[in-house]
Parts: C-alpha cells; structure tokens; sequence
C-alpha cells in the first residue's frame, strides 16, 4: 500500500476507533484512579471491530471494480464501433453546428481540421473561434476553405467577456451564432468522420436524449509516451467511462459532444458555464436533467502526435486537481484505493484476513489479470492491430499504474491551483475559478485555509 494511501486511513481508522470505542460496553472500571473515575476500554475488540470494518470495505471495493471491468468489456464488445447511419437519420436530416475552439498551431491541426471539412453530412457549418486575429490557426482555416469552399465556415475573433474559463470564453459567440439546433462541440485536436456525425446526430435526434458524446481516446502516435497515454485512455479511464454511462450516471468530457441547443438555453446556455474551469462537468450535469446522455459507437481519436512527459502528467495532475475541488471525497479517497497496485494489496491482506489466503500469491495473480483485462478492454476500444507489440504493451502498463500514484502526489500538494496554458487560475471547492497572477495564489492560499474551522485546544 502507498504513502498516500496509509495516510487517508490512519484518520480514517482513528475515526472508526473512536466512535467505536465510545459506543461499545465493554469496559471496567478502574478502582486506582482519581475520584472522578475513568473508564477503561477493551481495545482489543474495539481493533478486532476496525480490522473487521477495514477488510470489508477492502472486499467491497474489489468487488465493485470487478463489476466495472466486467461491464465496461461486456460493452465495448457489444457496442462500440457498431455506429448508427443515414437510414436512422429519415428524410429530414437535422443541421449541425460544430464548433472549433482554437488557439495556435500544433503539428497535426491542419489533418485535424481539414477532416471536418471532408464531411458529407448534407447540413452542417463549422464555426472556427480565435481569442484574437493574430492566431496562427487562422490562416490554417483559410487556406483550407480555399481549399473546400463549399463547406460552410464562420470566424469569430475576441471571444465573451467576463468568462474565466478561456475556452467557453472562446466558444460563446459562435454559440449565440450558431442556426442549427444540434451543437457539436469538437476540441482542435480531434479527428472528425462521416462515420462520428452521421452516429451522433441519428442518436441525438430522439426526442428524450439531450447530449450524446465521445469515448476519450487517441490516433496511433509514436512514442513510449504516447503508448502510455493509449493505455490510460483505452483501460484505466474507460473501465469508469463506460460503467458509469451504462449505470445511467452522467460521465462525460468536453473533447467531442453534442447536444440540443435549445435544452442548453433553458439551463442558462454555454457562457453561463464559464465561471468553472470544467465546464463540460457542470454543463452536461444540467443537461442530464433534461434528457438521456448517451454515448457514440466511435470513440474520440485524439490526434496529438507524439506526447511528452510533462504533457501527459500535466494533464493528468490537472484532471485529478479539477476532480478533487468537484468530487473531493471520491476523488481523494476512493480513487488511489481503486488503483490496481494499491488495491491488489489492500485486498490481498483482506482476502488473508477473511480466507487465510496467500496475499503474495493473491497478488500476483491479482496484477495479472488486471493486466491481461485492461488489454481486451484496450483492444477493444482501438478496434484493430495496436502499434506496440505485448512486451512493450507490459512496460508501458506497469509505467502507467506506478504513475497514477505520482499524479495524485503532485495533484494534492496544491490542489487548487491549476496552470492551463499561459494562465494560472484558482479553483475552490464547487467548482468555481478564478483567473489570477502569481502574487495572487498566497493570499487566495491563505484565505481558503482561513476558512477552514478552527478548534480550540
């Protein structure tokens, strides 16, 4: 078990022993004291009650994880890459507006753009948003519809005022703008198909569904790195993605969605929800009030090129700083517990405590078949031959469990503070950001730890 771990159960287990030594009976009384008399306790079996609760919840958690990997293959394998098309579209095929928030130039955005401007959808319009003139992107834009005239382009340039989250504040005028009622919100770096709007927009069309939305994943990009990155989002994260949406629980991400313009209106609409650095949690949460979310047969290929070090872990240290201000228990509890490394250990004591069974043997059995599941499960989300071989399949596995663990170090030792791009902004418990400068963070530091309640000795 981890640092990290045994340092949410020690408060944890003395919480436990506390309430459970406060509500037991077994106790004497203690003739060599004072006159006001203590109490002593029987901590013997007040520990035999913790080392019960703890093993249990140990059994309780592995359990749920088997359910999710159960269900999450037993899906994939039904459902994905099996898309809708054309004929359930009908006659009247509704419009699509996508979106496209860009800012500057990497190596792969012209290939990324020019494949929304392939689509045969027979309505659709691209609104491509800048935050000023100067973007290198726009250019790109350009000299594709040059290239394509016939598609349907706009350019908006300045974004909204007074919204801290820079991508909504980048979206907001072509949403206001938008004349089709389906919005397809697409980030620059995902690679579009006839085979995605056409799935997407047949699904979205039914009247009790109010978003339908992408499965995070990657293109083929060289790199250890990037074989890395395929894996966590290929396994790690879709055991969870896909388990959660089946379980009708709202689980989606703002890479690639597409909902019904008219449900986000009655909630508010898109700028409204740029006061959260994840809007895409708070956004989609309301529209799950209004509708059914569901998720497309294809998953989102993330066309990045190759990924670095501090690109993947700056990612995911932001992911998981973003997750603990929204869902603080959950996130600071039960995910590092639910890790495999973490979890197989924990587990295994349980497992010896309950069965008298081997926990060495148990955990290496244990390891193994998460290893072997999470590679059907990434099998079956790439849908075709992966571009690293088994061997290379097993280093890059065990590189991404031990990493889990560095991620969620980095991400709660300053938890609130989030560096995204250019900007540094502060995110408080909720949700809601701020955008501030360096010589900003320690007074907001010290005001959210004024907050905290005090206790006196």
């Amino acid at each position: 078990m981890s640092v990290l771990d045994a340092m949410y159960l020690v408060p944890f287990s003395w919480i436990l022993l506390f309430c459970l030594t406060s509500s037991t009976p077994h106790y004497t009384r203690d003739s060599d004291t004072s006159q006001f008399g203590i109490w002593k306790m029987d901590f013997s079996e007040t520990m035999t009650y913790l080392v019960f609760i703890v093993a249990s919840a140990a059994l309780l958690i592995y359990s749920v994880m088997i359910f999710f990997i159960t269900v999450s293959l037993i899906t994939s394998k039904l459902y994905l890459h099996k898309p809708t098309g054309a004929a359930e579209l009908g006659d009247d095929v509704p419009g699509v507006s996508i979106i496209k928030p860009l800012m500057g130039v990497d190596p792969l955005l012209e290939y990324n753009l020019e494949s929304h401007f392939k689509l045969t959808y027979p309505k659709f319009e691209l609104l491509f948003c800048f935050h000023d003139d100067q973007d290198a992107a726009i250019p790109v834009v350009l000299k594709l519809h040059e290239r394509y005239p016939e598609v349907i382009i706009r350019i908006f340039i300045g974004g909204a005022k007074d919204v801290i989250n820079p991508m909504v504040q980048n979206m907001a005028p072509a949403y206001d703008a938008a004349q089709f009622e389906f919005i397809w919100i697409s980030s620059s770096r995902i690679e579009a198909s006839n085979e995605i709007i056409f799935d997407m927009a047949s699904k979205l069309q039914k009247s009790n569904v109010a978003l339908v939305h992408q499965i995070p994943f990657t293109t083929d990009s060289p790199g250890f790195v990037s074989s890395v990155e395929k894996i966590y989002f290929g396994s790690a994260m879709t055991r969870f993605y896909i388990s959660f949406n089946i379980l009708g629980l709202c689980c989606v991400t703002g890479m690639s969605y597409i909902f019904k313009k008219s449900l986000l209106d009655q909630a508010n609409g898109l700028a409204y929800y740029g006061r959260y650095l994840a809007e895409d949690f708070f956004l989609t949460r309301a529209l799950h009030e209004k509708g059914q979310m569901v998720m497309s047969a294809i998953p989102a290929r993330q066309n990045v090129g190759q990924t670095t070090v501090d690109g993947f872990v700056g990612r995911m240290v932001r992911w998981v700083r973003l997750r603990l201000n929204m869902m603080t228990l959950v996130t600071g509890i039960l995910e590092p517990l639910a890790d495999c490394f973490p979890l197989g250990v924990w587990a295994g004591w349980a497992f010896h405590h309950f069965f008298s069974i081997n926990p060495y043997y148990f955990f290496i059995l244990h390891v193994l078949s998460w290893l072997i599941l999470d590679y059907l499960q990434l099998k079956s989300v790439q849908n075709g031959p992966l571009v690293f071989s088994k061997a290379q399949y097993v280093i890059a596995w065990i590189v991404r469990e031990l990493s889990a663990t560095y991620v969620f170090l980095l991400a709660v030792t300053n938890p609130h503070t989030i560096k995204w791009g250019n900007r540094t902004y502060y995110v408080r418990l909720g949700g809601l950001t701020e955008l501030v400068k360096e010589n900003k963070l320690s007074s907001l530091r010290l005001e959210t730890h004024s907050l905290k309640p005090r206790h006196n000795a």
